[in-house]
Order: C-alpha cells, then structure tokens, then sequence
C-alpha cells in the first residue's frame, strides 16, 4: 500500500451514526411519570460508523463501526475498528517475466479519537457546532512481496521486491476539526478536515483528510 494507492481519487463516504440524544434534542414525551435522567450514561453513548468506496486503478472497500461517549462537559472518547479491502491492478512489474502484477489485500486495524464540540463556549451560536478532533490509529495487512535488495519485482517507484508474504503495519496520529451542520430534527451532516502527523511510506492517506458524513440522533 503505497502513494499510488493513497486516496487521490473522490470517492463518497457515508458516515451512519445511530446517535444518543446528546446529539439531539428529546421532544417525545416520556409515558412515565418518573423524569428522565438527562444525564444517564446511554444518553450520552453515541454509535456508528462509516463505509467508504473507492474505485479506478484501486478499488476499495472501507467498513468502520464506532461507539463514542460523552464524559466532560462536550468532550468525547470514541473507540472504532477498521475493516478494508483494495485490489491494485497491475501495480508491481515482474522484470523476469516482463508483466505486471495485480495484487488484493485486506487491511485490519482500530483508532481511539477525542473530539470536543464548542457548543458549551456558544450555546446560542453556530460557532457551538465547531468541533476538534485528535485520533490515533493502527492499521495492519499483509503484502504478497517483501522489500529485498536484488529482487526482480518493482513497484512504481522502483523498490525492489521478492515472492515472499511480508506484513505491513501502520500507525497514524490524525489532528484536525471539524462542523456539524444540521439538517433535520435529528440529522446533521458531519465535515471533518484531518492531517496525518506521521505520513510514511505505507501510509494509505494523503494530507489533507476529508471525512463526510450523515448524523442520525434516536
């Protein structure tokens, strides 16, 4: 998983979060006499996850379920796991057989994320729907070559490489914010901007980092 197969080309992602009513205001009336706690854990657990496709010369498959919990103030821990599948057409070079080489992969991994919304600083403002985020995350997969010196297979940049399963890890430490729009009762439109602090090699991701999505409050 190399630059070319970073995400240059646009490709959608719909974020589908079933959210606690901490990211929407309750108007249902409750049936019991006895009120409701406002601040109850599970009203301030937020669910969902993102499904991301990209096509082309690399095709992609993204799923990643999150749950996230309000804990001070507007302040967030959310916890997610990765799940994503590419398939590279003709990105290796085999020089001995003077054909190029397609390849698949399957990429597992997971990230912690804290993001505080200023909604508490302007409650009355759209400024309130401004958020920061900082995520950590780690992703890994196995590559059906392995970096040898000597080796007759290259990639585009001119690495060379050996038959030979090799397994890949990265880690990345996202910072960035975002805007939460909303657009309904209980829907609203998340727009995140993200840079990638440790962008190496393998790094799936070029800076700078969209994130798109759709917020559904219960």
């Amino acid at each position: 998983m190399n630059h070319t197969a970073k995400f240059r080309t646009i490709y959608l992602i719909f974020l589908l979060v079933i959210a606690s009513s901490s990211f929407a205001q309750d108007t249902i009336p409750s049936l019991s006499s006895k009120p409701r706690n406002p601040d109850s854990f599970w009203r301030r657990v937020s669910v969902g996850g993102n499904l991301g496709f990209q096509f082309g010369t690399v095709t992609g498959i993204t799923l990643s379920p999150e749950v996230a919990v309000r804990t001070v103030d507007h302040l967030y821990v959310g916890v997610r796991l990765i799940y994503q599948y590419y398939n590279y057409k003709n990105y290796f070079w085999d020089n001995d057989a003077k054909n190029y080489l397609s390849y698949e992969s399957s990429v597992y991994g997971g990230g912690v994320y804290l993001r505080y919304y200023l909604r508490s600083l302007f409650p009355d403002n759209f400024i309130g729907n401004l958020f920061a985020h900082v995520e950590y995350e780690y992703q890994t997969y196995t590559r059906p070559y392995s970096v040898t010196p000597g080796g007759h297979i290259y990639d585009p940049y001119g690495n060379p490489y050996a038959p030979g399963k090799e397994r890949v890890e990265i880690n990345s430490l996202f910072v960035g914010g975002g805007y939460r729009q909303p657009i309904g009762n209980r829907v609203s439109m998340d727009l995140l901007l993200l840079f990638n602090l440790n962008d190496t090699y393998n790094s799936p991701y070029s800076n700078p980092i969209f994130r798109l999505g759709v917020g559904v409050g219960l």
